[in-house]
């Protein structure tokens, strides 16, 4: 087939099987996107996104679709970036510079041998790619790393002006080759985006500062709007562009640093039956500077049942910590150190010094998702509260007030999450069929968001906003900063073909949050076979399945 792209020489698809096996991600939503396509090279990119700034047809960038909050999919032309899988290079001063298709997984396996790895690593490393990970300014379980922005030194950057550029840190430098033709053309990024951004916003930006100061959460983590505070503290564009969640560009190449990894490890679990002590608990925990304080609720234990490596009939939650230290005489004293400062508040203490019993305590984090998948069709697990993080010190009432909302619209949850930073993931176990099901997931959103708000936190810590989140924002932030947020849109996407509707709204009408679900009697219809692959990859989490193959495996079956 002949490419409706002028200049663009990748894969093209029309056909429904495969714009339906882009119709979902990880998160909650189905949309069919209008076209397919998987872009060569840079050139392609180029091609396509002056094309669609030209047409005015939405662009809708996708790595791996392991993404929440629905900023992997939409209605417009859906691009897999999976062809930016290189290059893959890590130097002995713990620089890696990578392809946006390459995976966490991917860097650790090449950086251990020189005894680095990648500092913000999500539980979805495996397959999450780094280009998500940027957009969304990806987190993990890691105490005291932060967020993925805190580790990128610069990004290769393609805007809607179809340029090329390199936005580093303390610097916009003028952009790598474009291999046009076999010819090197450079390209100025300042020239477009930046000039519109340095112009038209930069100046709004400055003169909000003090409300910015004063709306902005003060969390460990926050991939909640552009990160104008950020950008405050730095100066940088790279600030604002990281977790902007594909609305402002293309990225293509990351280079970050990474860290070098202690030598030792061991770990804790502590269960505990009285909410009121977390905060008070995990703060003592801190003190001793952990690697992890992972948060398992009531309910976790509950669906995670007879698949717990422990007893946890009476406790109300448990709390696993692992330590990471220059030997194993420092991790096992840490461990011991950490046991006596809390050790009162707990009704069940368990030691992990071996990697064999670190691998059976951290085997209670992960034992939920088979529990999940288990699941009948009655009980679809959805994201539709899943990143909130707020001050450690308000953890024990976001727990009880997330309790609360949940049991007020009747919506089974299942809580985890990552309690060193006050971060709690939520799934919602719903019933599809049950009338009136998606009102209900709205009021939840409902009351959560204005929970998170009372208690000075954030919709999201890791996840981004995506689709559902992005009509909260100017209740969270207020109207001045959310019109800030549609005026860096603008500079950057002036036509508003990137992604339009995440982050900046393309209504604030909080009705439709959960409107175009994967489920329900108003899901839109897919074909049988792709519909039940799809599922399959939720339960297993195999989001580095190919999902136009998917298509073909449909043809193949017809």
């Amino acid at each position: 087939m002949k490419s409706p792209f002028p200049g663009f020489r990748g894969a093209v698809f029309t056909d429904i099987p495969t714009r339906s096996a882009y119709s979902e991600g990880a998160g909650p939503y189905r949309i069919i996107p209008a076209t397919v396509v998987v872009p060569r090279d840079l050139d392609d990119i180029v091609a396509l996104v002056r094309h669609a700034r030209d047409a005015g047809l939405a662009l809708v960038p996708r790595g791996a679709g392991s993404g929440m909050p629905g900023n992997n999919v939409g209605p417009g032309i859906m691009v897999d970036m999976r062809a930016f899988g290189g290059p893959l290079a890590v130097s002995d001063d713990g620089v890696t510079n990578v392809g946006a298709a390459v995976t966490c997984a991917a860097i650790d396996r090449v950086a251990a041998p020189l005894g680095l790895r990648l500092a913000s690593n999500p539980s979805s490393g495996r397959f999450c790619t780094l280009g998500g990970m940027v957009s969304t300014n990806a987190a993990g379980p890691r105490v005291g790393v932060g967020s993925v922005r805190r580790w990128v030194r610069g990004i290769e950057f393609v805007t809607t002006d179809g340029e090329v550029g390199w936005l580093g840190r303390h610097s916009v430098r003028r952009g790598p080759r474009s291999r046009r033709s076999g010819e090197t053309v450079t390209h100025d990024m300042a020239l477009g985006a930046l000039r519109r951004f340095f112009q038209q916003a930069q100046a709004r930006i400055g003169g909000a500062k003090d409300e910015i100061a004063a709306r902005f959460p003060k969390t460990t983590k926050n991939s909640s709007g552009y990160a104008l505070d950020r950008y405050l503290a730095s100066g940088d564009v790279l600030d604002l562009v990281i977790g902007s969640e594909g609305t402002l560009g293309f990225v293509t190449r990351v280079e970050l640093s990474l860290e070098r990894k202690p030598a030792a490890a061991a770990a804790i679990l502590l269960g505990l039956s009285d909410l009121g002590a977390l905060p008070g608990v995990v703060q003592d925990l801190l003190a001793f500077d952990p690697a992890a304080v992972e948060l398992l609720d009531r309910s976790f234990l509950t669906v995670a049942g007879p698949g717990l490596p422990f007893n946890a009939a009476g406790l109300d939650f448990v709390l696993l910590v692992e330590f990471e230290r220059p030997d194993a005489a420092a991790a096992t004293a840490a461990v011991e150190d950490a046991l006596a400062k809390v050790k009162q508040h707990c009704a069940l203490t368990e030691r992990a010094i071996s990697e064999a019993e670190r691998g059976r305590l951290w085997a209670a984090r992960h034992a939920a998702s088979p529990a999940l998948a288990a699941l009948p069709g009655n009980r679809r697990s959805l994201q539709i509260i899943e990143d909130g993080c707020v001050p450690v010190r308000a953890l024990d009432r976001y727990v009880r007030g997330v309790r609360a909302a949940a049991a007020r619209h009747e919506v089974d949850i299942v809580a985890f999450g990552h309690a060193g930073d006050g971060h709690l993931h939520v799934n919602a176990l719903t019933d599809p069929g049950r009338a009136g099901f998606e009102q209900r997931l709205a009021g939840l959103l409902e009351d959560v968001t204005n929970l998170v708000i009372e208690l000075g936190g954030t919709p999201s810590g890791e996840h981004g906003d995506g689709r559902l989140r992005a009509p909260l924002l100017e209740r969270v932030y207020g109207a001045r900063l959310a019109s800030l947020f549609a005026d860096i849109k603008r500079a950057f996407d002036p036509q508003g073909i990137l992604n339009p509707g995440v982050i900046v709204p393309l209504s604030a009408d909080a009705g439709r949050l959960v409107q175009d679900l994967k489920v329900g009697s108003r899901a839109q219809p897919i074909p049988e076979h792709i519909e039940n692959r799809l599922r399959d990859i939720e339960r297993s989490g195999g989001w580095d399945q190919v999902k136009s193959d998917l298509a073909e495996e449909f043809r193949a079956t017809a």
